[in-house]
């Protein structure tokens, strides 16, 4: 009892810690939320329209989130880091007219890419082995979903958590679930799952907007005046490093799927998706904690802060650890249980299930490495190191996927996952003095 008030007490009188925890518990419980809900989704189409029909389906979504992380140019995470240092300083002026600055740009951007993406529909559909009509209907959702996506993490810089976590985690699945029910009821069509998503992201711009502009108009300002807005040289300087960064970390996390999709059929990417998603609990306690702690060490390291800046990291990491544990004991004993929800047919995918698993593990053992290196300015070494890995990840995979299929595909996403997190580990020990790894028998 003693011990658990001692426990307790710590937490309470460490304001970082504390901060840490809730919003990251917060984001955890969200994120289960959105994981149970993408989970549904995803049976609920397999059930009903098949494999084949949810891989033309994971497929269309893949080309579209891919162009709305390069339509973004970066913007929204550098949004992520000067917002909070904004709100810190109470700048509110400068926090709204930063927000338009970066929403004008990128939404100029987004235009272009969407009329670019209607205009290739054909040739990038036969090269994904995908029907053109599922591209032409997706491709309504583009602009939305750019601007959605600025909306998300622009509430994420103010650190309004539960906003932002339902908007990320859970919104669009869940109202592509409840739209797809109720398309179902009343039509038949296998592209109704597309249908249902267009419409979802529509809504889920509109509420971004609302809760948006809710959370900056309730901001208390400050008298500061002497801080300037980026310009937007400076606001590019910036984000095109975080933008190689973003882009380097989708092709680690989708390549696999972009590639499948042109080796092999769309079962084989509706199969191979499915463990992902499943893997992606191996990853929870990271994408948990990542959601505080990227404000969280933007304001540390601005403050000059060391030593708390690197607490938060070897606290953020333990967290992690303990979150993410679970999952991968459970898929590591009985994989083909966990798939067979999904239908007999993706109980193929067990050992590939383990493979993502384990590499999703070391991402979460290795710590926030890729976002401390954002938040603290070295992006363009986080860059670099990505840019690495990615490459490696493309190898591999046009190796292995022929030989091995979606297990060629898991391994390779393993390894390259294994070698950037490593990399940034090494990095960080000799940069900033100490190590982001954390397990329970390693005494530091």
């Amino acid at each position: 009892m003693i011990k658990i008030n001692s426990f307790f007490s710590k937490i309470s009188n460490d304001i970082h810690l504390f901060e840490l925890l809730k919003g990251a518990s917060t984001t955890f419980i969200f994120k289960m939320v959105g994981l149970v809900v993408g989970y549904v989704l995803a049976i609920y189409i397999t059930n009903h329209f098949g494999a084949n029909v949810f891989g033309q389906y994971v497929t269309a979504l893949l080309v579209v989130e891919i162009l709305a992380i390069l339509a973004r140019l970066g913007i929204d995470t550098t949004l992520v880091r000067f917002l909070s240092k904004y709100v810190q300083i109470g700048a509110i002026h400068l926090i709204q007219r930063l927000y338009l600055k970066s929403m004008s740009i990128v939404i100029f951007v987004a235009l272009i890419f969407s009329l670019s993406l209607m205009f290739f529909s054909t040739p990038i559909a036969q090269f994904l082995n995908l029907e053109r009509d599922y591209l032409v209907i997706i491709t309504f959702s583009f602009l939305p979903l750019v601007m959605f996506h600025m909306n998300v993490q622009s509430i994420r810089g103010l650190k309004k958590m539960i906003s932002f976590s339902f908007l990320n985690m859970i919104a669009i699945s869940f109202f592509t679930f409840v739209v797809l029910v109720v398309l179902s009821y009343f039509l038949s069509d296998d592209k109704l799952p597309i249908y249902a998503y267009v419409v979802s992201v529509f809504l889920m711009t509109m509420i971004s907007y609302v809760l948006w502009f809710r959370h900056s108009f309730q901001l208390e300002k400050s008298k500061i005046t002497n801080h300037e807005i980026l310009s937007t040289k400076e606001l590019l300087s910036i984000s095109f490093p975080l933008l190689m960064g973003q882009s380097m970390m989708l092709i680690m996390g989708k390549v696999d799927l972009f590639m499948l999709a042109s080796m092999s059929s769309p079962e084989q990417v509706g199969i191979y998706n499915i463990a992902l998603k499943l893997s992606m609990l191996s990853y929870l306690g990271l994408m948990a904690v990542n959601s505080i702690a990227a404000p969280k060490f933007s304001e540390l390291h601005s403050s000059g802060d060391v030593q708390g800046l690197k607490k938060i990291v070897l606290q953020s990491t333990k967290t992690i650890f303990w979150i993410s544990l679970p999952s991968i004991v459970i898929f590591l004993v009985v994989p083909e249980s966990i798939l067979s929800m999904f239908g007999d047919e993706f109980k193929i995918a067990a050992v590939t299930l383990i493979i993502l698993s384990l590499g999703k593990m070391f991402s979460a053992i290795s710590g926030s490495v890729g976002t401390f290196l954002q938040m603290v300015g070295k992006q363009k070494i986080f860059q670099n190191i990505l840019l690495f890995a990615a490459t490696l990840n493309i190898v591999l995979n046009y190796i292995l996927i022929p030989k091995y299929g979606i297990e060629g595909a898991a391994f390779a996403s393993c390894i390259s996952s294994v070698v950037w997190n490593l990399w940034m580990i090494i990095y960080i020990k000799m940069n900033f003095g100490f190590y982001t790894i954390y397990l329970p028998w390693i005494k530091k």
